[in-house]
């Protein structure tokens, strides 16, 4: 059986889309193992590791990971797939293709990230802003993704935000999502937000002139480097 889910990869501060397909066929031969794993597409060694994170929150909630060959494709296969945030789609995928989901043939009206824990734990992802506003500009409504992402991504208008903490969560509110009660999407207020984001010890508007000082401290963090700073004071 073939089923589709939708998902994002974060490059620099954008995102694309990644049409995640799964396909569950009976193990023929020798060559077949049962319950083996191929996940294609230009995957890297985070992608391909995550088989084993997937397998195990599957099972560990309460779910039964497929007695099939299993095969993924991520699309466009031509466009490298890094990190772990493609674990909570696979997982979806691979039990909507085992029936777990209900009816529903493909989740093309959503889009989920999200690393697991061996246990089922939704783990945060980065890039929470870039994935909301390009689903909001493909005209997806639903958004999934971790709780600790909840607040980010809900900041932009036009795409409903669920946050989810397990697994088990994120297949309940798909089924959720099918039925005729909808849950509630997770909202913020801007201006409270904006008001506590402003609250620091320090702000660049307060330095005056080093402008290359500050050139540095932005490209650090954008690229999480390690930086160093002193002033002729402390070479004294």
């Amino acid at each position: 059986m073939l089923f589709r889910t939708q998902s994002a990869a974060v490059y620099g501060i954008d995102a694309d889309l990644v049409d995640i397909e799964v396909d569950l066929t009976p193990a023929r031969g020798e060559a077949d193992t049962p319950s083996s794993v191929t996940i294609v597409g230009l995957p890297d060694l985070a992608v391909r590791e995550s088989r084993e994170r997937i397998r195990a929150a599957i099972n560990n909630s309460a779910f039964f990971f497929p007695f099939h060959k299993t095969t993924i494709n991520l699309a466009p296969a031509d466009v490298r797939k890094e990190g772990a945030s493609f674990d909570l789609p696979i997982a979806l995928g691979i039990l909507g293709a085992n029936g777990d989901l209900g009816e529903a043939e493909s989740l093309t009206d959503l889009l989920s990230v999200g690393e697991l824990s061996l246990d089922g734990r939704v783990r945060p992802i980065r890039g929470a802003l870039p994935v909301a506003i390009r689903a909001r500009d493909a005209g997806i409504k639903n958004l999934i993704l971790p709780e600790e992402n909840a607040t980010e991504a809900a900041v932009v208008k036009g795409v409903d935000v669920f946050a989810v903490s397990t697994l088990r969560a994120a297949v309940e509110l798909v089924a959720a999502l099918r039925s005729n009660v909808r849950p509630r999407p997770v909202s913020v207020d801007e201006e409270k937000l904006l008001s506590t984001g402003e609250r620091y010890d320090a702000d660049f508007r307060e330095v005056r002139g080093q402008q290359a000082v500050k050139r540095a401290l932005e490209v650090a963090s954008a690229g999480s480097h390690n930086i160093l700073s002193f002033s002729t004071e402390d070479l004294r």
